[in-house]
């Protein structure tokens, strides 16, 4: 009588070996059976292996994704290992085949590496050992799992994570996007940022793009042109009211701006070209020369005050909205920094360890900030 091997195979002379990865097998013959075979039953040892319920290797993939789990990374590592049974020995050769992206079995070491597509998408990896003389692991070992990346993986990271905020403020959190390496502008609104331990998520808002103290609409979407990026503050509301985009006329409103949320444009404006002035007095020509920084100047309250043409120059043409109507249409005008307020008034992030997930608009990941 022929035992079919499916469990435990012990061979005389003191051989045992374990055959594992009975999935399959069990699928086909509904049996599972252990027998002891002789070395003089030959004939029949030779019978099972050539069985179609007998792998003459066998093969385990121990490392790499899990199961049906998701992976949010574009590079796949897997860590195969196998074994020859008849004589037993390891083997260190495979052949691979992931289904879903090659075109049929390659041949790998114990290590094979893949890196994906981005996008969400299905895949399944099936690893057969192979020795020497040709033979091969029939019935392959399989892992089914699905990459879930966005194409903007590796483009737009998460930085700049302040996750204590301040003594005084513990809620003043925040963290950064940042357009890494992509050319072309990337529009970040109505993305999603969620932390892992608080489960707490929102939503990238929109913002405008050019701060207009007589207009506070923010309906611009953040665009991330190449090294750009926005600061999320997670506990303060905006010192204009508004989330925007810097710009080089900034400078003018830097005194409502804490030190850890300065403009990165002070110093910058465009001022009023001296043709504009000639005009007017040498002492009033003398004074606005010396007008060298972002802000509005201090006039006394009788300083030019037979001179009114100049004080109104000097009022009108030195704030704010007067450098943006002079520079709006700079290539310079634009800075490459948004910024944007929550107005929380609790915390988000854990203090110690936490992991931060980045989501775009179809819900792929973007990147995950692990600290």
């Amino acid at each position: 009588m022929v035992f079919v091997l499916v469990g435990v195979l012990v061979i005389g002379a003191g051989g045992s070996v374990k055959a594992g990865k009975v999935g399959d097998i069990i699928k086909r013959s509904k049996l599972r059976s252990s027998v002891f075979i002789s070395p003089s039953r030959q004939r029949e040892v030779q019978m099972v292996r050539n069985s179609v319920f007998f792998s003459p290797l066998e093969t385990v993939i121990v490392g790499g994704p899990e199961h049906n789990g998701f992976v949010q990374n574009t590079k796949v590592e897997f860590t195969l290992d196998g074994w020859q049974i008849v004589p037993f020995e390891k083997v260190r050769r495979f052949d691979v085949w992931l289904i879903g992206y090659d075109g049929g079995w390659k041949e790998t070491g114990s290590k094979v590496v893949y890196n994906l597509p981005p996008g969400r998408k299905t895949y399944t990896l099936l690893a057969r050992a192979k020795n020497s003389a040709g033979e091969f692991d029939n019935t392959a070992a399989a892992r089914t799992f699905m990459v879930n990346v966005s194409e903007y993986f590796g483009k737009i990271k998460i930085g700049n994570v302040v996750r204590q905020g301040s003594t005084a403020k513990p809620y003043y959190e925040k963290l950064t996007l940042h357009n890494q390496n992509s050319d072309l502008g990337v529009n970040v609104s109505g993305w999603v940022v969620k932390t892992q331990r608080s489960n707490f998520s929102f939503s990238v808002p929109a913002a405008t793009r050019v701060y207009n103290p007589r207009e506070l609409s923010a309906n611009d979407p953040i665009v991330l042109t190449r090294n750009a990026s926005v600061d999320i503050y997670v506990g303060k509301r905006s010192p204009l009211g508004v989330n925007f985009q810097e710009n080089s006329c900034d400078g003018y409103l830097a005194g409502s701006f804490e030190g850890y949320d300065s403009l990165s444009a002070s110093g910058r404006c465009v001022l009023p070209d001296s043709s504009s002035y000639n005009h007017l007095s040498i002492a009033c020509r003398t004074f606005a020369r010396g007008i060298s920084g972002c802000s509005a100047p201090r006039l006394t309250a009788f300083q030019f005050g037979g001179e009114p043409a100049c004080r109104d120059f000097i009022v009108k043409n030195y704030n704010y909205q007067s450098c943006v109507e002079r520079a709006k249409n700079r290539a310079d005008f634009y800075q490459g920094k948004w910024k944007v307020y929550l107005g929380r008034a609790e915390e988000i992030f854990d203090d110690l360890n936490d992991k931060i997930y980045l989501y775009d608009d179809k819900g792929l990941v973007v990147d995950v900030y692990v600290y």
